[in-house]
């Protein structure tokens, strides 16, 4: 008589829960995290504009929320990035809270940090 191998059904469903809870989170998070990238993207190319290391920090805002906008970014507006000029850096720190089922949910802190010349 031959040894049965494979998984369980008992198995099955519980590897099939791990991974259905895996896709839950990645689908719930990947987004904030793009949004991230996008940020820290837009104030990058930004400080290492030549043309904005002399512009006034209304410009400096105008020009993060016309990228902010074509970017389809939500949780950072023009108005909460802090600039500094010596070095010529832009700074944000923003929360965002991702809803996951009913009343639990992730709260992720993020930090972007722009410095002219730095990558």
């Amino acid at each position: 008589m031959k040894k049965q191998r494979g998984i369980t059904l008992s198995g099955f469903l519980m590897a099939s829960a791990i991974v259905i809870v895996a896709a839950l989170l990645a689908v719930k998070i990947i987004p904030a995290y793009s949004e991230y990238e996008n940020i820290k993207r837009d104030m990058t190319e930004i400080v290492n504009n030549p043309d904005m290391a002399d512009a006034s920090d209304l410009e400096i805002r105008d020009a993060f929320a016309k990228k902010a906008s074509v970017d389809d970014v939500s949780s950072v507006t023009a108005q909460d990035i802090q600039i500094d000029r010596e070095p010529f850096q832009l700074h944000v720190k923003y929360v965002v809270d991702v809803p996951l089922v009913t009343n639990f949910g992730l709260h992720l802190d993020f930090e972007v940090k722009a410095i002219k010349g730095a990558k």
